[in-house]
């Protein structure tokens, strides 16, 4: 049970670090994206082949080492997995991260997911939950893709990712 959780923990990271990935930086490209990445210092880290956009195998080693980040910050016993007590700790950094409005706006994030996903009203969601969750994030941002890729290439680049950001800031605040 402990290690089916560890991996949702380190799972949530490396989904984490992947999403970071996908929005992160200004419209110079430069900035901090929504989980504190610089896009700049990810390329310059990670874009192996130096085209100026990570690809599979260049995230898989980005979410790799954000994957040894977690473990060697957290797996106090060494023992390549979290513990319960390793989870809680971790929880609490993160959460003394979000006070305040970023912490409500996580809570309501997470009180909406609960509604949309958790199928047997349990308060958690179980591992198909998760993957229809994932499923329809997946085919979230195909959409954007297909939306905003004006040049069709399966990646946006700063001028269609700053596009993107600027219709759904619209929407934001027409709400």
């Amino acid at each position: 049970m402990n290690t089916k959780i560890a991996a949702a923990v380190v799972g949530a990271a490396v989904l984490t670090a992947g999403a970071a990935l996908a929005v992160a930086g200004d419209e110079n490209g430069k900035g901090r994206g929504r989980r504190g990445f610089h896009r700049a210092e990810m390329l310059e880290k990670y874009d192996t082949n130096k085209d100026g956009k990570l690809d599979d195998q260049e995230r898989e080693a980005a979410r790799a080492a954000r994957k040894a980040e977690m473990l060697q910050r957290f797996d106090t016993d060494k023992d390549g997995t979290l513990s319960e007590s390793e989870r809680e700790a971790a929880r609490a950094e993160r959460g003394n991260k979000r006070e305040g409005r970023k912490h409500l706006r996580g809570e309501a994030r997470r009180e909406r997911m609960l509604e949309k996903f958790d199928a047997n009203k349990d308060g958690n969601l179980d591992e198909n939950e998760r993957e229809a969750m994932k499923a329809q994030h997946k085919a979230h941002r195909e959409e954007m893709l297909q939306r905003f890729d004006t040049d069709k290439d399966g990646e946006l680049s700063d001028s269609e990712r700053d596009a993107m950001r600027n219709e759904m800031r619209g929407k934001r605040n027409r709400q």
